[in-house]
Order: C-alpha cells, then sequence, then structure tokens
C-alpha cells in the first residue's frame, strides 16, 4: 500500500507531540540565562508539558469518540500550533509555563486522534498503523539533533517557531483522513508493566535531561555536539528494535536492567570527554530497544484509543515523577558543587607557583559565578586572556594552573548530576525486577544471574577507568594547621608568606575555609553570603593588605636587623 501524505504528516506532528521531551531539552541551558530560571524552572518546562499531557489523554479520548478523531485532531494540532507561538514569544518562565500546558492540551487531542487516523481499519492499513510507532520511536530519535541544531544554528525560541508550520499542517492533514468508527474499549489491566512502562520513561527522560544540562552548563560542550552525544541513546534503541528475536517477556526485563546498569555508568565518566558517555548510553540504548517495543503493545496491548491513552498516560506521569524527584535535587547538588568548586579553584591558584602579585588580578575571575550558558568556557576566556601576560617558568606555572582549574570545574559539574542518574538508574533497575516478579520468562529466566553479573561487570569497568584516569580533588586546607606555602623567594615571596598566613588566621577565628574568604572578598554580594554563613564579616580587600603590608615592612625591618 502506499502511504498518503495526510497521514505521513499527522505521523511526524504526533512524533514532535510525543518527542517534546528530546527537543526542548537542548534549549533548556539557554533558557536558564535568558529568563533566569532554576533547575527546577527548567524542569517544569518540560514537567507542566508532560503532566497536561499525561492527565489530558482520557479526556482527549472521550472528545475522539463523541466529535471524531478528524475533527479533534484538527483542533488539538492547531492548538499547538498557536500555543508554539506563545512559547516562542514569552519574556518570562511564567508565560512560557502557561502556554506550555496550552501545548499539551492540544499535543494530547492530536496525538490520541492520530492513533485512530492511522489505522484505517482493512488489511492493507497495517503500513498506516506502522506510522504510529515510527512517531514516537522515530520521533525521539531525531528530538536531540533538531533541537540541537535550531539551538546552536539560532536560538531556543526557533524551536517552538518551527512548530507553528508544523501544527497547521497537521491540523489541514487530520481533516483530509476518513475511517471506520473505531473500538474504544480498553484491554486488561496489567499494573505490573504498566508501572514498569512508567518507570522506564522517567529513567529514560531523566537521562535525557540531565545529560544535556550536564554537556551544555558543566562542559560547555556546544549544542549541536551535544545533540549528536545524546542521539546515541535513542539510535541504539532503534537499531536494537528492529534486529531483536527475545519473546517479550524477557526483552522487557532485560531491556530494563540494561538502561539502569548504563544510566549508572554515566556516574563514573572520568573528565568531559563525550566520547566518554557513549558506550554508556548505548547500553542504556539498547536496553530501551529491547524494552519499550516490549512493553508498549507487546505485554500492555495497545488496540484501541483506550489502550493507548493508558500507555501514554503511564510513560507522562513516569516522566513528571522522575523530573519531581529530580529537579531539586540536581538544583540543590548543582549549587554545592558550584561553591565546592568555586574553593577548589581558588585554592589551587593560591597554592600554585604563580607569581605572587599575578594573583591577586587572577582570583576574581574564580570567585564570581558566571551569567554564562557555560561556565566552564567563561573561566577558560577569563584564564586565557590572562595568560597572555606570562611567560618563561612563570607561563608553565599558570598553564599548570589553568589545567587544573579546568579539572576542578569539570569535576564539579559531574558531582552534581551523581545523584540523578543515581535516581534515574534505579528506576529502570526496580522496572526490570517488577517485570521479573510478575513476568513469565520461561526458559530465558535460568539467564537472569548472568545478566546481572554482566551488568555488575560492566560497572565495574566504568568505576575502574574513573578511579585511574579521573583528576585528583583538590584539597581545601584546614586554616588553622600549619601549611606548606607555595615556591616563591624575595620580597614578593615574603609579601606572599604574609598574606595566605593572614588569611589563615583570619578564617580560622571565622570558621571558614580561607578558599572561602577570598571567594567573599570579590564582591558585596559574596560577602553577604559569608556573612550569613559563618555570622562573621569578611572585611575587604584594602584592609586585609594594609595589614599585611604593614606586617611585611615590620618584618622586612627585623630581617635587616
Amino acid at each position: 500500500m502506499k502511504l498518503r501524505l495526510p497521514a505521513i504528516l499527522v505521523a511526524v506532528v504526533a512524533g514532535l507531540a510525543l518527542a517534546d521531551s528530546s527537543v526542548v531539552a537542548l534549549a533548556l541551558p539557554p533558557i536558564r540565562v535568558d529568563l533566569g530560571s532554576s533547575i527546577n524552572g527548567l524542569a517544569a518546562v518540560i514537567g507542566v508539558y508532560v503532566l497536561v499531557l499525561g492527565l489530558a489523554l482520557y479526556p482527549s479520548a472521550l472528545l475522539s469518540r463523541h466529535f471524531g478523531a478528524a475533527q479533534t485532531g484538527a483542533l488539538g494540532f492547531a492548538i499547538l500550533a498557536i500555543a508554539s507561538v506563545g512559547c516562542a514569544v514569552s519574556d518570562s518562565l511564567t508565560t512560557l509555563l502557561v502556554f506550555r500546558g496550552l501545548q499539551a492540551l492540544g499535543g494530547a487531542a492530536g496525538v490520541l486522534a492520530a492513533f485512530d487516523l492511522l489505522d484505517p481499519g482493512d488489511a492493507e492499513g497495517k503500513e498506516e498503523r506502522h506510522l504510529w510507532i515510527a512517531a514516537a520511536v522515530f520521533g525521539t530519535a531525531a528530538g536531540p539533533a533538531v533541537g540541537g541544531i535550531l539551538t546552536q544554528a539560532l536560538d531556543w525560541r526557533a524551536i517552538f517557531w518551527v512548530q507553528v508550520p508544523i501544527g497547521i499542517a497537521g491540523a489541514i492533514a487530520c481533516t483530509q483522513i476518513r475511517i471506520p468508527q473505531p473500538t474504544h474499549h480498553a484491554s486488561p489491566f496489567k499494573w505490573r508493566p504498566l508501572i514498569s512502562l512508567g518507570l522506564l520513561a522517567g529513567a529514560l527522560a531523566a537521562v535525557l535531561f540531565t545529560l544535556v544540562l550536564q554537556l551544555v552548563a558543566g562542559w560547555s560542550v556546544e549544542p549541536i555536539v551535544a545533540a549528536l552525544a545524546v542521539s546515541v541513546l535513542p539510535v541504539s534503541a532503534i537499531a536494537t528494535s528492529r534486529y531483536t528475536k527475545i519473546p517479550t517477556a524477557p526483552s522487557a526485563a532485560l531491556g530494563c536492567g540494561m538502561v539502569g546498569v548504563g544510566t549508572l555508568c554515566l556516574i563514573f565518566v572520568p573528565g568531559a570527554g563525550v566520547l566518554w558517555t557513549v558506550p554508556a548510553q548505548a547500553l542504556a540504548g539498547i536496553g530501551m530497544g529491547l524494552a519499550l517495543p516490549a512493553l508498549n503493545g507487546g505485554l500492555l496491548l495497545e488496540k484501541t484509543t483506550a489502550d493507548a491513552a493508558r500507555l501514554l498516560t503511564a510513560r507522562h506521569i513516569g516522566i513528571f515523577v522522575a523530573l519531581l524527584i529530580l529537579a531539586p535535587i540536581v538544583n540543590n547538588q548543582l549549587t554545592a558543587a558550584t561553591t565546592a568548586g568555586q574553593e577548589q579553584g581558588v585554592a589551587a591558584l593560591l597554592d600554585s607557583n604563580i607569581p605572587p602579585l599575578s594573583k591577586l588580578g587572577i582570583a576574581p575571575a574564580l570567585a564570581k559565578p558566571s551569567a554564562s550558558t557555560a561556565p566552564r568556557e567563561a573561566i577558560r576566556t577569563a584564564l586565557d586572556a590572562k595568560a597572555t601576560s606570562f611567560s618563561g617558568n612563570d607561563r608553565v606555572a599558570f598553564d599548570a594552573f589553568a589545567k587544573r582549574t579546568d579539572e576542578t570545574v569539570v569535576a564539579a559539574a559531574n558531582r552534581a548530576f551523581r545523584p540523578a542518574y543515581i535516581v534515574a538508574g534505579l528506576m529502570a533497575i526496580i522496572a526490570a525486577l517488577l517485570l521479573c516478579g510478575g513476568a513469565e520468562l520461561g526458559m530465558f529466566a535460568r539467564y537472569r544471574l548472568p545478566a546481572a553479573a554482566a551488568g555488575l561487570v560492566t560497572l565495574l569497568i566504568y568505576v575502574g577507568i574513573f578511579l585511574v584516569l579521573a583528576p585528583a580533588a583538590v584539597k581545601i586546607g584546614d586554616p588553622c594547621k600549619p601549611r606548606q606555602l607555595p615556591a616563591a623567594s624575595g620580597l614578593t615571596g615574603l609579601a606572599q608568606a604574609n598574606i595566605l598566613n593572614s588569611l589563615d588566621k583570619k578564617a580560622c577565628t571565622n570558621g571558614s575555609s580561607r578558599e572561602a574568604l577570598v571567594i567573599a572578598l570579590g564582591s558585596p554580594a559574596a560577602a553577604e553570603q559569608y556573612k550569613a554563613k559563618y555570622g562573621a564579616d569578611p572585611g575587604s580587600v584594602s584592609s586585609l593588605l594594609g595589614d599585611q603590608i604593614s606586617g611585611f615592612l615590620g618584618g622586612l625591618g627585623g630581617a635587616l636587623k
């Protein structure tokens, strides 16, 4: 049967609505800066959409039953297009979230209608029914690449502008398709695979959300490169789903387990190399390719509109719950990791062999958090500008410090996202355990322990690589204990020793690290944060240097005698 153009258009728009999380994910870092959003706000950009869509699916099925799939689909995709305009012109996070909810209402109506419209009801209609499956799978695969290209070439608003003509085309296409009256009676309810489907969908969305933020905001990877990187997971899933011969029950259980192991492997990425994420993503993607088809349409039948609504609701509620759990965790961890990373960067500076007086000009670049989408790149740029003023041994010392600082920034970002991977990985593993406990695995049951052992070995390989290659953390010394001072001779060395000793003495009195004290001296806002945390005024650079100049001159006079 030759596929009809209206059916193809309907499948494309339905795929766009279902793949929204993967498309919008690449826009999250620039939205964070442009609209002044927190991590919780970024999670809401996706969370509002999936929650509203999940809750609107059953009402949309009722609308489709009473008014017809063509009319419901046309209305839904038209609303999606109109709401996309609102998203594109939003100048605040609140406005964006309102229109995201409206997008979801339209998407729910359009997606449920598409399920019926892509089932003409005759033997030849099987080809168009395949479009429904392709809409979800290929849409998810293409989502990161589309989002990354648009964000890189234009900006995050382009992602929503592009949806306007696509939504309109889908609305028109819906009116061109005629189908028999569909069946709306649901298949038997199976709670174990349904919960597993929700957990798996939540885990996959959490991985995508976390990995995009880690690559773009943490590692300063270009959006298009990040898009290609995170496409490894869905592309691996597509390749696997086309060739698997494993029966549905063991395929679903094994796949969920592989997603869990692959996600946990991302905890132990040793640095900022994108390639380190590829094997872990490929493993999770293979698991996705095994599990999703086995659950969606396998263990969980998808023969009627009611079936489709039930499965899609489970998937989207799972995604919402995952984001609801992860957003505050990532937000808190990112704040703590940023603070720790700043202190470690300052520690690397103070302990370096850079000429003492030059350190005063470098410290502000480390002490002030950047409002950029890419803090790592902002620090690199600031340090590159400073590098031109050094030569000879001083340049060698500066380059060593810059490398150490970059490692510190990356390590801080990686620490911030580890809890999110732990939660996502456990969600997928729980899904696998539910399936192992409730599914008939037959002859494949004997492979449960070998499969678990293989997963553990894979995880241990990542742990071993991490232990060997990950740079050691910069240690924050105790200011109340004597410590070795950086090498420096002459009068500047003596001045540096006096300043560092004074920092230690004041930090010890205040109950802070000397690095936290240096950061507090960088700006009034940092000073207020220091005072609120430690209950002591950090003072100012001028007062500190004034005291040390006096001490230095006194010490110099004593030495001359």
